[in-house]
């Protein structure tokens, strides 16, 4: 007998690797639970979405969907408190739903290439069972993702994506600030001041109805569910989410209440860091701000689409592939916006606008229909608005294989657009074009489609920004001088043409150099014109 106690003193060296398999068994049985409890939420949100078309009492509906949103926020709550607690076992979920929804996207896609005939059969089906190996393997695998280090879920949220510059500014000036349970955040009513981005832990933020009805603008709201803005709501966000960020791009107060309902981490990034931030990356299209209203815009747009008849049939992950290509562009410059043929749909975000043809007016978040052709903002003196409506925001869905700054340039070609300043949104050059193009335009061309160009073209960047294109205000950003200093600088007047520079120093000059600078410009435009009308002539003769 004391040998065989001595013998159990060996069991010491094997009671580490039992725990570490009960430890293991445990996280493969949670991370199952955790993407039932994932499945079970997507339903219940596609359930609450199609309850007016499944139930006409309204009592009755609003008391399957009180009792359908309760039931949620319960399974959100506990799937929130799980990452808290194993946030490996979420990741890992995560990343295995996300592989087999890029393997799904993949089958179907060869379907479709094999219907069009781009393949045949041995082909597809080679394909085919390539593709179901790799889900198989994936469905089987027993290994768990480590969670990210802070410092890449920062990077890793979507509107900081190809901005890697923005991303290393923000780390250097931003920090980690440690919350207890039951700390507030952000009340409801106060100004914007920064933007939250949760690394650990569970918030609760409750929404609040604005007193005042903003039929002008959407709530300062960024987590709804539905459409409902007059109605309260509550949801729970997890790490990996941003907090404030409709708040930074808008100014107006927000209309909800976070809480943290356990311990929380989060990098806290003020407000002038990010107005900084929005002048390293200034494109109108791919740059910050452009980000982070098309990051919004796809929300709500998840919401929009599918109350519009073209889109009843399609499914939200169809939706989303279709809002990938999506952009928000920069719209301050513009007092009639024409809806060409290359813009597949458009959702008004923000701001309202209206139909030049029937006069009705389009309140947020809407669908614009595709019968609209032109449309009046509030910068024009056709639509009459109230001082605080703000700038009109519009997710743009691009045509397939269609660039986004071709569509802009070519918004800017067109005849019928009107800007807040054509004088400066236009080059000389392409002043002279305009005109020729005019003169001897070809039934055959349509608008709306690609035109050949020279090789200058309408400035996107001149005409959205004009005179508001200056130096940088951040330290090191400002001044040429300051190049050699700081790893941010951008040049900002650089490749800007010589007329923006000579459009911000026009208040120093006087009327009468104003005047002969007007002359001599006309004189060579006019100039320019003769000299290319006498060379078409001479082509068309030589044609001939």
């Amino acid at each position: 007998m004391l040998r065989f106690l001595r013998l159990c003193k060996l069991a010491r060296v094997s009671v580490p690797k039992i725990m570490a398999y009960i430890d293991r068994m445990i996280d493969i049985q949670l991370a199952f639970g955790y993407d039932v409890g994932k499945g079970f939420v997507t339903g219940e949100t596609e359930v609450c979405n199609l309850l007016p078309q499944l139930v006409d009492n309204q009592q009755i509906q609003e008391t399957l969907y009180n009792r359908l949103e309760a039931d949620r926020l319960v399974v959100t709550r506990q799937l929130g408190l799980l990452q808290r607690d194993r946030p490996w076992t979420a990741i890992t979920v995560k990343t295995r739903q996300a592989t087999t929804s890029t393997l799904n996207i993949m089958l179907s896609d060869a379907m479709q290439l094999k219907e069009e005939g781009f393949l045949d059969e041995m082909e597809y089906r080679l394909l085919v069972n390539a593709v179901q190996e790799k889900v198989q393997a994936i469905r089987h695998k027993g290994s768990l993702v480590a969670p990210s280090l802070p410092e890449t879920q920062l990077r890793a949220i979507s509107w900081l994506q190809g901005n890697e510059r923005v991303a290393d500014f923000f780390i250097e000036n931003s920090e980690i600030h440690n919350y207890n349970i039951n700390d507030v955040l952000i009340f409801r009513g106060d100004q914007p001041k920064g933007i939250y981005i949760l690394v650990s832990g569970l918030c609760e933020a409750k929404y609040i109805p604005p007193d005042d009805e903003m039929d002008e603008a959407i709530p300062n709201y960024e987590f709804l569910t539905d459409l409902k803005f007059s109605e309260p709501s509550q949801e729970y966000i997890v790490s990996g989410n941003a907090i404030g960020v409709l708040g930074v791009l808008t100014n107006r107060p927000y209309n909800y209440t976070v809480r943290c309902d356990s311990a929380v981490q989060a990098y806290y990034i003020t407000i002038q860091v990010v107005k900084d931030a929005f002048n390293i990356a200034p494109h109108p299209i791919m740059g910050l701000e452009a980000s982070m209203w098309r990051e919004i815009g796809i929300k709500l747009s998840l919401m929009v689409l599918p109350n519009v008849p073209a889109y009843h049939s399609w499914s939200s992950e169809k939706i989303s592939m279709r809002l990938e290509h999506a952009f928000v562009p920069c719209l301050k410059a513009f007092k009639i916006f024409v809806v060409g043929e290359l813009m597949e749909d458009i959702v008004l975000l923000d701001g309202v606008c209206q139909d030049m043809a029937t006069r009705e007016v389009f309140q947020p978040p809407c669908y614009i229909p595709r019968t609209v052709h032109r449309l009046i903002f509030p910068k024009s003196s056709q639509l009459v608005v109230s001082s605080q409506c703000p700038e009109t925001k519009l997710l743009i869905v691009p045509a397939k294989d269609t660039d986004e700054l071709d569509i802009m340039e070519d918004e800017l070609d067109d005849l019928q657009c009107e800007l807040v300043s054509n004088a400066s949104s236009r080059c000389l050059y392409h002043r002279v074009i305009r005109k020729l193009s005019v003169e001897s335009r070809n039934k055959s061309v349509m608008r709306g489609r690609k035109r050949k160009r020279g090789a200058k073209r309408v400035n996107y960047r001149e005409s959205v920004w004009g005179k508001q294109m200056s130096s940088s205000t951040i330290p090191g950003v400002g001044s040429h001088t300051d190049k050699g200093v700081s790893k941010y600088y951008k040049p900002s007047l650089d490749n800007v043409p010589e007329k923006l520079e000579t459009s911000q120093n026009n208040g120093e000059t006087t009327s009468q150099h104003i005047q002969s600078a007007r002359q001599s410009r006309l004189d060579s435009e006019q100039e320019i014109f003769n000299t290319m009308l006498s060379k078409t002539k001479g082509r068309t003769s030589d044609n001939k």
